[in-house]
């Protein structure tokens, strides 16, 4: 079941003519938040009692909510782009035709964890509009929030510090740290016995219905079969794993990849950490370097191995991983660098995205013709299922139709400064530029407060309130609040378009193109300067081959024409 299909049941289980809260009362919003797609599933409690307390609260306050005011999402960030629908809700509270004017949650970290000042920005941002939060679990006082606020972010990487040390005490004491068991195992515990037991006495042992399909597995990729084929063998003949649609090469991959079938599970393999990124958010001020949070995996001394049975002997599971090794160093589908529009062109049909691949064709007078284009992944070879159940009617386009389509369209722009001068004044002038100026006001007084702070702690040090290991404590703690905010301030304030940032990239701008019709790169430039530009001025391709056109969206945006068929095999 879907996570929009499990939130509507959940409604529908508590509405009264199609509404929650009071059947007679005012109208209001509800928003609802779990931190990841599993917390939606059945079993889980999590939104089932975030859409009972929201009922509840609404009911106590004379409100009612209809589904078409419900905003839900999946997801732990706080990027708008991230909580599509936390955007939603803001957009509608802000609107001068809502009927709404409350804002009904079951908790404040439901709207957000953070409490450095992201939980701040939005309360504010709703009594700016005259929108009146409402919390199942209440606060008497602004205090009050910002203390639980704290409580809940800091509880929050306690228990991930907690689990972390739980989960390598529980791999030295030689138990599995899997909650869920890889395929081909199951959790025991160390008598062999299944039930409640496994959770802290957690062992692996052999379950040989899926173990005899990984040493199929193993077998056949000894043989040389590849990943995508034997995908579709065992579609024919076997079960896919637990969780999973279908039988996908990516899952044999990972099969391959994991040592617990050699008798290594791999405890503390894997850490969090943040790193830079640099993201190409369809701004004229060029890429902003964001922190994200990434899975990496630790050195290999850092592991912590348990011994489990194993299902494939050593010599075929370091025979198995040559062999992927190898393939993926000779693999030329795996090189994107010969393909201008990989990695952000997107099926206007199902969604998916479009990868560039070669055909080779052997004539009969013994000539090759070897032809490059573009191919939705929904279509790739994989398992009949699965293209069964997508139906995409997509075809295949060729590099030599689809390629200069686009370069023509940002042609125009570098011929035409006067484009993108445009499109730079309407960004200065637009939401986005705004609502980051506002962000960036409500950091600077959260920083001046947190100054301000710093010295009422040394008036009152200083009066003898506290002494000065108190003092050093609370201070270090002010320092450090102070010290994230700053990092935040700098990233949105390299994202803000200022006046006299508009009137240097007005010159850069000018500049660029100059160059480029006096060098000639609007005609005849090289692949990778192509490739450069395009990935500046375009985020995202959406391209719909059946319907014969391509809609760009970034600092060029418009929806054009595809050229008329073109001839798929071309010499090379």
């Amino acid at each position: 079941m879907s996570i929009s299909q499990f939130f509507k049941t959940e409604f529908n289980a508590l509405a009264k003519n199609g509404m929650i809260g009071h059947p007679q009362g005012q109208p209001a919003f509800g928003y609802l938040r779990v931190s990841s797609a599993g917390q939606a599933d059945e079993g889980r409690s999590g939104l089932p009692r975030q859409m009972m307390h929201i009922h509840e609260i609404a009911f106590e306050h004379g409100l009612k909510i209809s589904w078409q005011h419900i905003f839900a999402d999946d997801n732990s960030g706080f990027e708008f782009a991230n909580r599509p629908n936390l955007s939603r809700l803001r957009t509608a509270y802000k609107s001068t035709a809502r009927l709404a004017h409350a804002v009904v949650i079951e908790d404040l970290d439901r709207l957000s964890r953070n409490a450095d000042w992201h939980q701040g920005f939005l309360l504010d941002e709703m009594k700016q509009y005259g929108v009146e939060p409402l919390f199942w679990k209440k606060f008497s006082s602004r205090i009050e929030r910002a203390v639980m606020g704290a409580i809940a972010q800091d509880g929050m990487e306690q228990a991930k510090r907690r689990m972390a040390e739980g989960n390598i005490h529980k791999a030295k004491s030689g138990r599995v740290t899997a909650r869920v068991p890889a395929f081909g195992y199951k959790l025991v515990d160390s008598k062999g016995r299944e039930g409640e037991t496994v959770k802290k006495d957690s062992h692996y042992a052999i379950r040989e219905d899926e173990a005899q399909i990984v040493r199929l597995v193993y077998k056949r990729v000894i043989e040389g079969y590849p990943l995508r084929g034997l995908a579709r063998m065992l579609q024919e003949k076997y079960p896919p794993p637990r969780n999973a649609a279908n039988w996908e090469g990516r899952a044999l991959y990972n099969i391959i990849k994991n040592p617990a079938y050699k008798g290594d599970f791999a405890a503390n393999r894997r850490t969090e950490v943040k790193v830079p990124v640099t993201v190409n958010t369809g701004s004229l001020t060029g890429p902003v370097v964001k922190m994200v949070k990434k899975r990496v995996a630790r050195p290999k001394e850092e592991w912590i191995i348990v011994p489990v049975p194993a299902i494939v002997s050593v010599e075929e599971w370091d025979l198995a991983n040559n062999i992927l090794t190898a393939n993926k160093k000779t693999n030329k589908r795996s090189s994107k660098s010969h393909y201008l529009l990989t990695g952000f062109t997107r099926c206007a049909r199902c969604g998916y995205s479009y990868s560039g691949h070669r055909r080779i064709y052997h004539r009969k007078d013994g000539e090759k013709t070897i032809t490059s284009g573009y191919g939705c992944n929904a279509k790739s070879p994989r398992v009949p299922a699965f293209s069964e159940r997508v139906q995409c009617d997509s075809s295949q386009i060729s590099s030599k139709v689809l390629d200069p389509a686009i370069w023509n369209i940002v042609c125009q722009v570098l011929l035409d400064p006067q484009i993108l001068l445009t499109a730079l004044e309407k960004e200065f002038m637009g939401k986005r530029n705004e609502q980051t100026s506002r962000q960036i006001d409500f950091l600077e007084s959260q920083i001046r407060s947190a100054e301000n702070e710093d010295e009422k702690l040394y008036k009152a040090y200083m009066a003898g309130v506290f002494d000065e290991i108190e003092f050093a404590e609370r201070r270090k703690l002010v320092k450090k609040k102070a010290e994230k905010l700053k990092q935040e301030l700098a990233q949105l304030n390299g994202s803000l378009i200022s006046p006299e940032n508009f009137e240097a990239r007005k010159q850069t701008i000018l500049l660029i193109c100059q160059t480029a019709q006096e060098n000639g790169l609007a005609e005849d430039a090289p692949f990778e300067i192509q490739k450069r530009i395009i990935k500046t001025v375009v985020n995202k391709v959406t391209l719909d081959t059946v319907e014969r056109w391509f809609e760009l969206d970034g600092i060029i945006k418009g929806r054009y024409p595809l050229p008329p068929k073109g001839s798929w095999k071309s010499k090379s």
